[in-house]
């Protein structure tokens, strides 16, 4: 009898621990869980405080725009004209896109992958913004020469600036050691599109800002896709 009574009492405290194991491991999933929405949740929620701030504080910030732009512009000379003429193409959808082609043939699968799927984000993402802001191009306001034209979707953001943080971003999570370089290569873009008078400092700021939380969440994206793929 005390025999039997034993055997119950381990039968039970087994089940109260696999019990207990499989509350832990509900509670581990269900904080993976929010841990993961997290990834890509605070990401949009920053891109849409970035731009809600934007839409509040944009008629105070023209004027102060305008000014640095035209302290930027006045820089101008022979020596660096063409330096930033050619530069400004780092931050096009061309380059970038060799870029991936690059890494595909040398083998570097997944930040190839990463940055198309960046590239292709940031074309729709920044067009649609473009054409729904509509800011106009210095050149188009101001009574100045541009070095370069910029496209027909607006100003606001700057497309160059954007995919240049955005790339920086991406290629920092496979080859972090290079961070710097990258993010200094983007923020030289990103200054030659004010330089060449294709776009205000604001456009770059927020195609800069724009860039970096969408290259965090197309990270999150991609990552989160490749897990449970595997």
């Amino acid at each position: 009898m005390e025999s039997q009574d034993m055997v119950n009492k381990n039968i039970k405290n087994n089940e109260q621990k696999s019990g207990t194991t499989a509350a832990l491991c509900n509670t581990l999933c269900h904080n993976w869980k929010d841990h993961e929405n997290s990834k890509i949740f605070i990401p949009l929620l920053l891109l849409l405080l970035t731009y809600g701030a934007l839409f509040v504080l944009f008629n105070s910030l023209v004027h102060i725009d305008t000014q640095l732009f035209l302290e930027i512009f006045k820089m101008r000379n022979p020596a660096l004209d063409a330096f930033f003429v050619l530069w400004t193409n780092g931050g096009s959808f061309f380059i970038i896109f060799l870029v991936v082609l690059a890494l595909w043939l040398k083998g570097e699968r997944r930040p190839a992958i990463y940055l198309a799927a960046g590239l292709i984000a940031d074309l729709v993402f920044v067009t649609t913004l473009k054409t729904m802001i509509h800011r106009h191009r210095p050149y188009e306001s101001l009574s100045i020469t541009p070095l370069e034209l910029g496209d027909i979707f607006g100003s606001l953001p700057s497309g160059h600036a954007s995919r240049a943080f955005l790339s920086a971003m991406i290629l920092t999570k496979f080859y972090h050691k290079y961070m710097v370089i990258f993010f200094l290569l983007a923020a030289s873009i990103a200054f030659s599109r004010v330089y060449l008078g294709a776009h205000y400092p604001l456009d770059v700021i927020i195609g800069a800002i724009n860039g970096v939380l969408s290259g965090i969440l197309i990270i999150n994206l991609c990552d989160r896709f490749r897990w449970r793929k595997g």
